[in-house]
């Protein structure tokens, strides 16, 4: 059974003509053609902005964007005006999100622009290190050549094809490519599902999981924010794109003890927020576990704690119908509470700087639940998902969690003090083990306490889907220890339970 929740409550895309793609394309290294002068100076502010604007502040601009006008058809905040920052399609680059087994709905795309040749061939444009570089080849591209890695798959055998723009009027020109016929090529070229009963629309995002855009976000028309020549542009920009079938970012884990550095948003308090680097660590590949050290400073820890104490009262459990009219305490013998960050300045730079780490707006957050272990107390292993063919007598979580489609993605998970004896949180079934109980703690993945360190692990897979192998517990903690701990769960899409 999940554990409970802090609060409860109660389009396909357009076809367009089909892409004409080739795998036809002539070496890199050949002149730029004409320029437009004033697009390439509007460029140019647009990139020096870009500079400025480095992922995380954009992803914090996002987050904050109350001001900003949204299309009711998406919960998102698009990516800002800034072009994202260019990750080259090199073989270096590509190991920091490619796997040696495929990760279903999770694909990574390497994009470079052409252009239509005098010889009437598409060309490569050649590698740009400057933004008056990129602003010529923005403003010019008018094919594309894709190479995909369905499921984020190392394979030596990947799919390479060129995308180009409709031919023009004038013999030799081609219209921009569009994006809808970029979007087309994609549900080709990568299977891609559409948005349904118990599926939330895909999402495409640079590297640094910002969201360029998503399978239902409207496109505004002219060349402005949001519009084809916009999205394009920031795709082109990027390089290599990951596109994610369930729709919200998750950091690919690629190997057990890839690391990964990342920038990470300070909102408020840089005092109290730390150093704005920090590094992911993978666990686990299935289920998907990363691990981050010092992400809480000691201070948060302590005044966590000390702020959840009063309040405190024994865990309850989100029952299954298998299992109504027993007691929680039968798995859980801890004692929570909920904490929300209205007015707490401490909680709300948290709230801000979990929604940078994970790459989820900050609307997909619950309420944090503190969590108390003391001697013997634990949590037999469990998933924070709710699978709708348990909770069939539940109309309640059935209307919370829209019969399937709507479901926790990812915990956030803080350790607020370091633990001597037990205390650990295990998943059981890492690696492909099975579990001997659902109290057992000899065997899977287990992560020891440590006073400021936050694990994530999915609930959901990249593809959307429910992951049995997430399923996890705490251990008993030994004797003459306290454990403090707290859960912040993040839902696949918008809950309205911190605003």
């Amino acid at each position: 059974m999940a554990p409970k929740d802090s609060k409860k409550k109660a389009g396909s895309a357009k076809a367009s003509t089909t892409p004409n793609v080739s795998s036809k394309s002539k070496d890199e290294g050949k002149p730029f053609p004409k320029t437009s002068i004033s697009f390439s100076i509007v460029m140019a502010v647009i990139a020096f902005l870009g500079g400025v604007l480095t992922p995380p502040l954009r992803h914090m601009l996002r987050e904050r964007g109350d001001d900003v006008n949204i299309s009711v058809s998406s919960p998102y905040i698009p990516l800002p005006f800034p072009l994202p920052k260019r990750v080259p399609c090199t073989s270096s680059n590509l190991d920091n999100f490619l796997h040696a087994a495929p990760v279903s709905g999770l694909h990574v795309v390497c994009v470079e622009p052409m252009y239509l040749g005098g010889d009437g061939e598409d060309h490569l444009f050649p590698q740009w290190d400057d933004l008056r570089e990129q602003n010529k080849i923005l403003d010019q591209f008018d094919s594309v050549r894709l190479t995909s890695y369905k499921n984020s798959y190392s394979a030596p055998v990947k799919n390479v094809v060129v995308l180009r723009g409709e031919d023009g009027e004038d013999v030799g020109r081609r219209l921009p490519i569009s994006w809808s016929k970029m979007k087309n090529l994609l549900y080709t070229e990568l299977g891609l599902l559409h948005e349904g009963s118990k599926q939330q629309p895909w999402g495409l995002y640079t590297t640094s999981g910002e969201r360029i855009i998503g399978e239902l976000d409207e496109v505004t028309d002219g060349d402005g924010f949001g519009s084809s020549k916009h999205i394009m542009s920031s795709i082109v920009a990027s390089g290599i794109i990951v596109v994610v079938q369930g729709g919200n970012w998750l950091w690919p884990g690629v190997r057990e003890g890839f690391l990964r550095t990342i920038e990470l948003a300070t909102p408020s308090n840089a005092a109290i927020s730390g150093s704005r680097n920090i590094t992911i660590e993978t666990l686990s590949l299935k289920p998907l576990v990363l691990s981050i050290e010092g992400f809480l400073s000691e201070d948060e820890c302590d005044y966590i704690a000390k702020k959840a104490e009063p309040t405190l009262k024994y865990s309850g459990v989100s029952l299954k119908d298998a299992d109504v009219g027993k007691a929680a305490s039968n798995w859980r013998t801890s004692q929570s509470t909920f904490l929300p960050a209205q007015g707490d300045p401490v909680l709300l730079d948290i709230e801000h700087r979990t929604a940078s780490l994970t790459r989820v707006p900050r609307d997909h957050q619950e309420y944090v639940q503190v969590l108390r272990y003391g001697h013997t107390e634990k949590y037999d292993s469990h998933h924070d998902y709710f699978d709708p063919d348990h909770y069939r007598s539940d109309p309640n979580t059935l209307n919370l969690i829209e019969h399937g489609k709507k479901n926790r993605f990812a915990t956030v998970f803080w350790y607020l003090t370091d633990v001597e004896d037990g205390g650990h949180t295990i998943f059981p079934r890492a690696g492909g083990l099975r579990e001997l109980s659902y109290t057992d703690c000899s065997s899977g993945l287990k992560v020891k306490p440590q006073k400021g360190k936050v694990i994530i692990f999915y609930s959901l897979d990249a593809s959307g889907a429910m992951d049995p192998s997430s399923l996890h517990g705490a251990c008993p903690v030994g004797e003459g220890n306290v454990k403090w701990a707290a859960n912040k769960w993040i839902w696949n899409a918008p809950m309205g339970y911190v605003r």
